[in-house]
């Protein structure tokens, strides 16, 4: 069977070529883009176990400036620093492609890769870039189902908890639309049965004290 290096050498190049097209600099199979008030991610992910691969997007809004770890550097983000990371599928699975042994047929793979990338994935993206964004217009009421009101919106699956999101949503309204954000903070602490809110506290406590 193909290695995955062998796999990633026959489509990173014509990767790259299509990517940049849409504005996006990287290397191999990571691609990003600066759109404004928001950094965005494109990547094909092979599998651990070889055979095949999967691609993955990510979009991380610029207001958000910290994560459990403590203050990220925007200019260097990680991928795996994004807050706000997706499949191309509704449901928690990935999708996931097969290497061939055949040159010509990972090619073809990669052109059904893109036309995916550009039915999933910058419709996604152009959510959050609208005014008012896909942020701008959760309403808290949809956290009671937060992962179903999230897919209906976008047609993707989120990976992230509903607490997790919460929490990225208070600090995208803290300056914006501090009201808003008290209201996060206030659903946030009401998963919790004790005045520990782990390593969510300073941000609840900061926000809920504000004037």
């Amino acid at each position: 069977m193909i290695t995955t290096l062998e796999f990633k050498k026959q489509i990173a190049k014509p990767f790259g070529v299509q990517m940049r097209k849409y504005g996006y600099k990287g290397t191999g199979l990571e691609y990003r883009r600066d759109i404004g008030d928001c950094l965005t991610s494109i990547y094909i992910e092979p599998s651990q176990w070889g055979g095949k691969c999967t691609v993955g997007f990510a979009i991380h809004p610029k207001a958000i400036t910290k994560n459990y770890n403590g203050q990220l550097n925007l200019e260097k983000l990680k991928i795996y620093d994004f807050e706000f990371k997706m499949s191309l599928i509704e449901s928690s699975q990935e999708l996931w492609w097969n290497y061939s042994e055949d040159e010509f047929t990972n090619l073809a793979t990669l052109n059904d890769i893109i036309v995916s990338i550009e039915r999933k994935c910058f419709p996604v993206f152009e959510q959050f870039l609208e005014k008012p964004t896909i942020l701008d217009t959760f309403k808290l009421s949809e956290m009671a189902d937060f992962h179903e009101n999230w897919t209906k919106k976008t047609g993707v699956s989120i990976a992230m908890t509903d607490s997790q999101f919460a929490w990225a949503m208070i600090l995208y309204f803290e300056n914006k639309n501090p009201a808003k954000a008290k209201q996060f903070a206030k659903w946030l602490i009401s998963l919790f049965d004790s005045n520990d809110y782990g390593w969510y506290s300073e941000d609840i406590l900061r926000v809920l004290t504000k004037n």
